[in-house]
């Protein structure tokens, strides 16, 4: 049985979708949010195979290449694909919507929407990532920003998300993007397929996944009580995944309102590991190359615990307390990460959150980070 209670897979037992084994192991997303400073967004035609930036023009992917070439604002930056829609877009324009973290404490994105002639697009581009004083010669393509629930659909990344992606962009578009204060966009992937149906809210920020049609109204009305999303929570994308952990419980305990106070976090310390990765930590941190922040990276995932403050800021004040946490691996859960009948069975880290929120007693949590 899995911790949740619900029956393991064997490896032996064909399954077609990761997202399915995911679910039946009691893999629980919190923790998988993407913790990245700046997000664009670019309107690009469909069909998307599993690069969907091939058939772009050569200055745009140039743009990219000199991307690579800052391999700090590359691990800093997502550039995303999302399709274009049939009441959103217009023939030989392209949308570009941006995010940017704003600041240490925050609770929203800083965004900006533009919808530009296709042969400006790379222009755009280059004002939005290197040269912000062109952005003045755009001034006529802005357009409002409004709430975008952004739906995993690229079903040539992995099929999951086409098969349970696609159906709920269909109702979210279908029952809720009547509003003008709210559109919903497919997107390329930007990870966790083995939770789909997936999507990220911006500019929030909150990443969510295993969604279901019926918690749909609590999510999009931010109506209800917040409780009912604990299990389809992967994170806000303003910290770490050890933060990630930390905030669901106080976000649950305080309600609506912790959506509206801007926060951050501190991590005060963590396991430093064998003596090996602590020099190869330090060493990869100077190297300006982007196979080495992968390998930072994938460095900083062995870390197996962390002492985190998570810091709250309510109508212009701190909160009385911040709150700490030491989150550390509690279990593994079996789980696929991809879809196939061939795939096999990975172990992921669970992990346990001890926190002391000010003024209430200890709470003790087990979640994936």
């Amino acid at each position: 049985m899995s911790p949740s209670g619900s029956t393991l897979i064997s490896p032996t037992e064909a399954c077609q979708y990761c997202s399915v084994v995911s679910r039946a192991n009691g893999e629980d997303p919190i923790g998988t949010a993407i913790a990245a400073d700046r997000w664009l967004m670019i309107e690009v035609p469909r069909p998307w195979a599993k690069n969907p930036w091939q058939q772009e023009s050569p200055a745009l992917l140039a743009l990219f290449q000199t991307l690579e070439k800052q391999p700090r604002l590359w691990q800093q930056l997502r550039i995303l694909a999302i399709a274009p829609d049939r009441d959103y877009s217009r023939p030989g324009y392209r949308h570009v919507i941006s995010y940017r973290r704003p600041g240490r404490l925050f609770a929203q994105y800083e965004a900006e929407q533009y919808c530009v002639a296709e042969a400006q697009l790379p222009q755009l581009v280059e004002a939005l990532l290197f040269q912000p004083q062109q952005l003045l010669e755009f001034e006529g393509d802005r357009q409002p920003v409004v709430r975008s629930l952004f739906v995993c659909t690229h079903t040539h990344y992995d099929v999951a998300c086409g098969r349970f992606g696609t159906p709920l962009f269909q109702t979210l578009r279908q029952n809720y993007a009547k509003a003008e204060q709210l559109q919903v966009w497919q997107i390329g992937h930007f990870g966790g397929h083995n939770f789909a149906p997936t999507l990220i809210d911006f500019p929030q920020g909150q990443f969510w996944g295993h969604l279901e049609p019926e918690i749909l109204d609590t999510l999009v009305h931010r109506q209800g009580e917040v409780t009912a999303l604990r299990q389809y929570y992967r994170g806000w994308g303003g910290l770490s995944r050890w933060g990630q952990v930390i905030e669901r419980e106080l976000w649950m305990q305080a309600g609506w309102d912790w959506l509206d106070w801007p926060k951050g976090e501190r991590i005060l310390a963590q396991d430093g590991g064998n003596l090996r990765h602590r020099l190869l930590r330090w060493l990869l941190r100077w190297v300006p190359t982007i196979r080495a922040q992968v390998l930072l990276k994938k460095l900083e995932q062995k870390r197996t615990w962390a002492e985190v403050e998570i810091q709250v800021q309510r109508d212009g004040h701190f909160l009385s307390n911040t709150h700490r946490a030491r989150v550390a691996v509690s279990h593994t859960v079996m789980t696929q990460l991809r879809s196939g009948k061939t795939a096999d069975l990975h172990p992921v880290r669970q992990y346990q959150a001890q926190l002391r929120p000010s003024g209430n007693r200890e709470v003790s949590t087990a979640r994936r980070g």
